[in-house]
């Protein structure tokens, strides 16, 4: 991994974007992206970076979106990532069938990513594939048990079955965890806004996220979470250098990085 830089390098080489796409200046953003494309036309990261944005901008940049996540697959076959947040905008489009297939992919390169099998499961029942909803239901709730969306989706799935007694098991789960109840309400404290965009990127909601990590720095500009996750939004996946080794071994200039 000698080759690979830093997170902090990485920030480095594309704080403009990142500061453009904090002050929401979108069209800004994309034309620095194209402009260091131009220079840099093998990097999977910008790509992802450019499908990232064109995602965020609506329904008519999601074909382009996913243009530009193929092309960061076809440069990175075993980027987890670029597959995961291709399936984002297929499911966007209404196309489950194929982001069920991208979110396979992904899961297949990182069995853990809680974050691809939870979303898998919501477009299975959105099918109707109520039983193979409800064991990745299962399997996101032994990744992170601590994270109630699993639970809550399992719990009113088993509820549409009349599986009640099953159901209230999983209800009971999520109570435990009254800090997950902020997410309804105005936090006041760091951590409360921290946690928030926490739930909020679970959600897929990444720029609302941003702007609660956003909400904690500034009532505290020293809280070191808030920080981190703010430059490090998708770092649901936890890139350790060994961990990650294989997925990333051709993303020469980028890691997994945050806007």
């Amino acid at each position: 991994m000698a080759n690979n830089p830093t997170s902090e390098k990485i920030k480095e080489k594309y704080e403009k974007i990142f500061s453009l796409l904090d002050e929401l200046k979108i069209q800004q953003a994309k034309e620095k992206i194209d402009k260091l494309l131009k220079k840099n036309k093998n990097d999977p990261f910008l790509f992802w970076l450019k499908g990232y944005v064109l995602l965020y901008e609506g329904a008519n940049d999601l074909e382009e979106a996913i243009d530009s996540f193929d092309r960061a697959i076809e440069i990175d076959p075993d980027n987890a990532f670029a597959w995961e947040f291709k399936a984002i905008a297929l499911r966007s489009l209404g196309r489950y069938e194929a982001a069920i297939e991208c979110y396979d992919k992904s899961i297949e390169l990182d069995p853990l990513d809680y974050s691809a099998i939870y979303n898998r499961a919501l477009l299975l029942e959105r099918l109707g594939k109520l039983e193979d909803a409800l064991d990745y239901y299962s399997l996101a709730t032994k990744i992170q048990p601590e994270n109630t969306l699993a639970w809550e989706g399992k719990a009113n799935l088993l509820e549409s079955l009349q599986r009640f007694d099953e159901a209230e098991e999983c209800r009971a789960k999520v109570e435990k965890d009254y800090s997950t109840r902020i997410v309804e309400k105005e936090p006041l404290t760091p951590e409360e806004w921290v946690h928030k965009g926490e739930t909020l990127e679970k959600l897929g909601k990444y720029l609302w996220a941003n702007q609660c990590y956003e909400m904690a720095l500034k009532i505290d500009e020293n809280h070191q979470k808030a920080r981190d996750l703010k430059y490090m939004l998708l770092q649901k996946h936890k890139i350790e250098s060994d961990a990650r080794k294989g997925n990333f071994r051709s993303f020469i200039t980028s890691e997994k990085f945050a806007i």
